[in-house]
């Protein structure tokens, strides 16, 4: 029963290959374009009608549907074996129960027959064909007997009948389309050759079909090089060049009758010996050479880039007859090429440098994403010196907002936010921040507004101006001293010896003066000592005296200090204590001049206390190269605003003060290479810090 069946699959399948010739022969040429696609239609035509005279034993379907499936494949590749199959496949689901088992023996064997198109020249068709179809017949036995659920297997020897078939079938149907294709190329080459008697007599009807096509085919190649856009050279075996286009002309700048029946190595200069190897590489490997970027010389001798493909060209009988060039001027391209690695590299070096100077700069610098209401939103890009400086990594910055940063209510974006909103695009500020570490700077910041892609961005940068602020501060008062000292020479000199002769004439008339003279006398006698005493602190500014520094016993001199202010501390009620903690080792100073230090300050430790109270002097040994005095008062205290101002000339708190007896005593020190600090609070005491060293 199974071999009846597929007998007549045998029969229908062989009738309809025969039909498909017949069709070829009489198909005009200029439909060839469309043959593949229509052979793929015309084989799952095939294959429905094998379907339907297919033949049913214990469940199985036998019949010889996948041999159009086959030779699509291997004739007409992969393209048309798909549009057979995808046809096949729902042909299968209309007509059979079991569609899901064709259609996964269809789709493993398209898939094994694929890498024999790769493969064709190295087999026969017949022998593609048949190992095509034996590796089919393994697929549909593995599937129907194990992998798919069937109640009962397929016998052995219905296999064997579906296997004989299908080789008869496949033999049949490629001795066929060979015997067709072996007489299309004698046909086409007497053709070619056209004898005289052929001439006067009327062509067959088979021959002038061939002579039509023949002259179609050659119409469309003649186009297709001559409007080809680029450089196309046919060649021998030799390199004799048999034909050129005319883009060949306008690349090389030769003429066609200048080059046609030249070798093609002999006109190619300098590089003969490339294209020679070129030429005997394509011939010996018969396969093409793609894509390969040379340098030619044209005609007048320039250069020209090009990118060359040869490839081989092969007759009916799939023998190598000649070679084909194409040439694609590149030197435009290339120029471009090179004008665009050249821009990328700069602006690569560029970049590299502006990455190198925005990130290596002292000042810190933001990039900032301003929102809609003109407030900062987010951190774009920051510099090292910006993450230092608000204590964060820059990837925390990075993913922050900025208010999370800095507050919004702060002086810095507040003064920002109104330059902004007044439409300036560049601005210089000054502002004073206190940053993550409770550390307080005083900050100047340029700003430049700009876009970058439709969004609004301000590149900040910023300097700390908290250090050169005190240098400044500190050369103000340097001066103030130089001012100080000219003034003092000036005094001493204009005030000295007329006040000596004054001085001198108040004692002779204290001598000869009555009572009530006496007593304004004394006053008169008060106030020119007091004169004195300013002229002496003018003199010891203007000119220092010489100096001699020698090892002394600190705790006894600011003893013997003490001993000579007491009458004055206890007519206020004030005890002064001295407490030393530890042994004092001696240092190495000047004892006059430290006596003026520690005589200044605790007069002005008595003078804050109206009041009365305790007045402590501390000593202790730092460390080892090291002293710390302390004296602590509990006077009126002086404000933050005033202390940054202590030590300045002519700036006193007190009402009879000059301001030179701080300012003297913060010289001393310094010249002692020491440190002098004052603390104060109102209303709750000052506490002066001196350190001084040991050698």
């Amino acid at each position: 029963m199974v071999s009846s069946g597929l007998f007549v699959n045998l029969c229908i399948f062989s009738f309809f290959v025969s039909i498909m010739i017949a069709i070829r022969i009489f198909l005009l040429q200029r439909l060839a374009h469309k043959y593949k696609w229509m052979s793929g239609s015309y084989a799952s035509i095939v294959s429905a009608i094998l379907m339907v005279y297919s033949v049913t034993y214990q469940q199985i379907t036998y019949d010889l549907r996948f041999l159009p499936l086959i030779l699509t494949v291997l004739y007409f590749g992969y393209r048309a074996g798909a549009v057979a199959g995808i046809t096949m496949a729902v042909c299968s689901i209309y007509l059979e129960s079991h569609w899901l088992l064709t259609i996964l023996i269809l789709i493993f064997t398209f898939l094994f027959s694929l890498p024999l198109i790769r493969y064709k020249k190295q087999f026969s068709l017949l022998k593609q064909s048949l190992l095509c179809f034996f590796l089919h017949f393994i697929v549909h036995v593995l599937l129907t007997n194990y992998f798919w659920n069937t109640p009962i297997q397929s016998p052995f020897y219905s296999e064997i009948e579906y296997l004989v078939f299908g080789i008869l079938g496949l033999g049949v149907a490629v001795a066929t389309i060979e015997f067709y294709r072996k007489f299309y190329a004698v046909a086409e080459e007497a053709a070619y050759a056209g004898s005289d008697s052929c001439k006067d007599e009327e062509d067959s009807f088979f021959v002038r079909i061939m002579k039509k096509e023949l002259e179609y085919t050659k119409e469309q190649l003649e186009s297709f090089i001559n409007h080809h856009m680029d450089a196309v050279i046919i060649t021998d075996l030799e390199g004799q060049i048999l034909r050129v286009n005319e883009a060949y002309e306008k690349v090389y700048g030769w003429k066609s009758h200048e080059v046609i029946g030249k070798k093609y190595y002999d006109i190619a200069g300098a590089f003969s010996k490339d294209v020679h190897e070129n030429i005997k590489k394509t011939v010996a490997e018969k396969e093409a050479i793609n894509r390969v970027e040379v340098v030619r010389a044209r005609k007048d001798g320039s250069l020209v880039d090009l990118r060359i493909t040869i490839s081989p060209i092969f007759n009916g009988k799939d023998e190598l007859v000649g070679l084909s060039g194409v040439c694609v001027d590149i030197s435009e391209a290339k120029k471009a090429k090179q004008e665009l690695d050249l821009l990328h590299r700069k602006l690569k070096e560029s970049e590299l440098k502006y990455r190198t100077l925005f990130e290596y700069a002292n000042d810190a610098i933001y990039l900032l994403e301003i929102g809609s209401d003109h407030f900062p939103a987010r951190f774009v890009e920051v510099n090292e010196a910006g993450c230092k400086r608000f204590g964060y990594t820059r990837e925390e910055l990075l993913s922050t907002p900025c208010h999370g940063i800095i507050p919004r209510d702060s002086d810095i974006v507040q003064k920002t936010v109104e330059e902004i909103r007044n439409g300036n695009l560049s601005f210089t500020l000054q502002s004073q921040f206190t940053f993550k570490s409770g550390e307080i700077k005083k900050l100047e910041y340029s700003g430049k507004l700009f876009n970058i892609e439709n969004k609004k961005v301000l590149l900040i940068v910023s300097r700390d101006r908290t250090e050169y602020l005190k240098t400044e501060e500190l050369l103000q008062k340097s001066e103030k001293l130089a001012a100080v000292g000219q003034l003092a020479t000036a005094i001493a000199h204009e005030i000295r010896n007329p006040l000596t002769a004054i001085k001198g004439f108040m004692q002779l008339l204290t001598e000869k003066a009555s009572k009530e003279e006496l007593t304004y006398m004394n006053i008169i006698s008060s106030e020119i000592e007091r004169i004195e005493m300013i002229t002496d602190e003018f003199m010891s500014v203007a000119k220092p005296q010489a100096v001699t520094f020698q090892s002394i016993d600190l705790q006894l001199l600011i003893q013997q200090v003490i001993l000579l202010l007491q009458p004055q501390a206890t007519m206020k009620n004030i005890f002064i204590e001295l407490n030393s903690y530890g042994e004092m080792p001696f240092v190495y100073c000047e004892s006059n001049q430290m006596k003026q230090v520690f005589i200044n300050i605790l007069k002005n430790a008595i003078e804050a206390m109206p009041s009365g109270g305790e007045i402590k002097v501390e000593l202790r040994k730092k460390d080892n190269n090291h002293i710390h005095i302390q004296i602590i008062d509990e006077g009126v205290g002086i404000s933050k605003e005033r202390i940054k101002h202590l030590g300045e000339p002519f700036y006193s708190i007190k009402e009879d003060g000059i301001g030179l007896g701080l300012m003297i005593c913060f010289n001393i020190i310094q010249q002692h290479k020491g440190t002098l600090s004052i603390e104060s609070e109102v209303n709750k005491g000052t506490s002066v810090e001196i350190c001084l060293p040991l050698d």
